[in-house]
């Protein structure tokens, strides 16, 4: 695996990357009220933009896209974020650009990509460790409750950090609420119904080991 860093992606790797990025992620259409999965246009804007920099894994033997992840300091260049709310409760770190968001990071599955998430996460630390700085993801609670993912992205922070410990804090929290309007003759209180997990998705496919992060 060679993992290249760039500001832009090259037109040749487009079309691959937006079939990997769609297969890492399409799950999420299915266990996530908010939409995580960018539309084409809205992914090849970010694969376009410089502000946000591009972590591509590539495989040794036939340089196939095997792991993806996007990091920018630059907060107002994502749009499904409010940069007001960084600067507002981090105004120094904010306009000495050490706050950095990751939009998303995933590896591929089985053997070819063994390694390649972890590999991810620490490329994408340097230069948050280099300034001192602080990352922020974005978690459905699909990742979150099954996967635990907040716990598993702190444990390899951790062992990229040079100070051996990445601290996570939840910032904020969105739940989406079902009202239902039972027959007269329902009971009226019964217990809190969560939308089960279990159920698996419409298409019959399985989950998948990736970060919506």
């Amino acid at each position: 695996m060679r993992l290249e860093i760039m500001p832009e992606l090259p037109a040749e790797l487009l079309d691959e990357s937006w079939e990997f990025y769609k297969d890492c992620f399409s799950d999420l259409r299915f266990l996530a009220i908010n939409r995580h999965l960018m539309y084409r246009s809205e992914f090849d804007e970010v694969m376009a933009d410089k502000r946000i920099g591009k972590y591509v894994a590539l495989d040794d033997e036939d340089g196939a896209v095997i792991g993806m992840g996007t990091l920018t300091n630059e907060l107002e260049s994502i749009p499904l974020i409010s940069a007001d709310y960084f600067q507002y409760h981090f105004p120094e770190l904010y306009e000495q650009r050490r706050l950095f968001y990751c939009l998303f990071a995933g590896s591929a599955l089985g053997h070819r990509g063994q390694g390649v998430f972890v590999a991810l996460q620490r490329a994408m630390y340097a230069p948050i460790g280099e300034v001192d700085g602080k990352v922020f993801f974005d978690i459905c609670s699909f990742n979150e409750e099954r996967h635990q993912l907040p716990r598993m992205i702190a444990v390899i922070l951790s062992r990229a950090a040079e100070a051996g410990r990445a601290q996570p804090t939840r910032l904020d929290a969105q739940s989406f609420w079902m009202y239902e309007f039972p027959k007269s003759d329902a009971p009226f209180r019964r217990e809190e119904r969560r939308s089960g997990y279990n159920r698996g998705r419409p298409d019959g496919g399985s989950d998948r080991r990736v970060a919506r992060v």
